[in-house]
Formats: structure tokens, C-alpha cells, sequence
């Protein structure tokens, strides 16, 4: 995963001779728009969880938490974006440097959650006896994970390859609409952004992909497909962009 992030942007900036700071100020958002989510999680998730499982059935429970999920990356990614590329000389970007910026923001991603994985996995192997002090079901998972096959590691490449892309998509129409003031140039990525979130927890929850190494990688197919689309996307807004 941290190898995704640390080539796609030293990819880019060789090939086009890009600045760094389009990357930079591209991780400087997604960190920004990521503490929103942090804070809700820690106030506003827990207890949302606990009424929506108490109040619905498991699959009104799934559509409760998915909305919330999926409708906040969408907000928050998606409008955190639209105001660097507005309140700055950001909308003076050429295509090339806004596809930077959208690299940069899907890089830092890869990057700080690599290394929030690689900080937990040596803990764990430096002293094994941590594991023993947790919740038994925690436990569990987290045994479940260490001992899955090495070539698990080729699930979260996938991903992180496929969302950089989306986030790559994401940030041209966000920086289309800035140019052209079309309301569906920003209703899009929002609801693209928001869609892909949405079926995580619907993933997590029939494929399992946090302990079953065959549920990880039906769950990419998801991720895939978005990835595939925003593709074609960052195609026909590139075209747009020339016109």
C-alpha cells in the first residue's frame, strides 16, 4: 500500500514534471477532510450504531450505517476539495497539476493507513503477549489476521490502486465544476465518492474480509468495478477539459 502512494506520485511528477506542492497540498486535504470523520467516530458513530442495531433489522440496520457512511466521505471528501480548488489559485490548475492533486490525496491515504498497519503488526510481533490483554473477540480478529496467507498483501495493492483512481476522477469534476459552475459536475463525485463508501459495511458484513482471505478479495471486486468506472470517468472529463 505505501508503495502505491509513494510511486504513483513519483510517477507522475517525473513523467509531467509536476510540483511537488500539488501533491502535498492534495494530502494536506484528504488529512483535513479525514479529522471530521475521526471526531464523529469517536462521538457520533457509537451512538448511531447502538440505536440503529436496537431500532431495525439487519438490513435496515446495514442501510442506516451505510447512508451515514457513504454520505459522509461524499460531504466531507468532496466538499473539502471543492473549497481548496475555489478559495485559491488551486482553480488556476492545468488538467496535468489537477491530476496531481487528486494523486496526492489518494497517496497520503495508502501511505498513513500503511503505516498505521505496519506500527500494529510490530507491536504485536515485538510482544505477542499485547494480544492476550484484549477482548476476546478483538483477540480473535486480530489473530485471524496475522496468520492469513502472505499473499493477502496483493488485496490492499489492489484497492489502493483502484481508489487513487476514483480519487483522481472525483477531484476533475470537483475542479470542472469550479470552472464551469455546472451543479451535476459536483453532484457527481459526491455521489460517486458516497456509493463506493456506502457498501463497505454490506461488504464487511457477508464477505468477512477483515478475517477470510477469500471474503477480501470478493469485497475488492466492488472497489474494481468503481475503480473501472472512474476510469472511463477521468477519461470523459479530461475530453471535457479540452473542449
Amino acid at each position: 500500500m505505501m508503495l502505491v502512494g509513494i510511486f504513483s506520485i513519483t510517477f507522475w511528477k517525473f513523467k509531467e514534471g509536476i510540483r511537488a506542492r500539488y501533491f502535498l497540498i492534495g494530502g494536506l486535504v484528504w488529512v483535513i477532510s479525514i479529522l471530521p470523520k475521526v471526531i464523529m467516530d469517536l462521538t457520533v458513530t457509537p451512538k448511531l450504531n447502538s440505536w440503529a442495531r436496537l431500532t431495525f433489522d439487519t438490513l435496515g440496520f446495514l442501510t442506516i450505517i451505510s447512508l451515514y457512511v457513504g454520505l459522509r466521505t461524499g460531504l466531507l471528501e468532496c466538499g473539502f476539495t471543492y473549497l481548496a480548488f475555489s478559495r485559491s489559485k488551486l482553480k488556476e490548475s492545468t488538467p496535468k497539476e489537477t491530476i496531481a492533486f487528486g494523486i496526492g490525496f489518494g497517496a497520503f491515504e495508502a501511505i498513513l493507513i500503511s503505516l498505521l498497519a505496519i506500527v500494529q503488526i510490530a507491536v504485536f510481533l515485538l510482544n505477542p503477549s499485547i494480544i492476550e490483554l484484549l477482548p476476546k473477540e478483538q483477540r480473535k480478529l486480530i489473530e485471524a489476521q496475522l496468520n492469513m496467507p502472505t499473499w493477502i498483501v496483493l488485496a490492499p495493492v489492489i484497492e489502493r490502486i483502484f481508489t487513487i483512481i476514483g480519487h483522481i476522477f472525483a477531484t476533475l469534476m470537483i475542479f470542472l465544476y469550479v470552472r464551469l459552475r455546472r451543479i451535476y459536475y459536483i453532484l457527481i463525485p459526491i455521489m460517486y465518492k458516497s456509493i463506493v463508501d456506502a457498501m463497505v459495511p454490506f461488504l464487511q458484513w457477508f464477505y468477512k474480509p477483515t478475517t477470510s482471505l477469500m471474503g477480501m478479495y470478493e469485497a475488492e471486486v466492488w472497489i474494481v468495478v468503481c475503480g473501472l468506472a472512474a476510469l472511463i470517468g477521468t477519461y470523459l472529463t479530461l475530453s471535457k477539459l479540452k473542449d
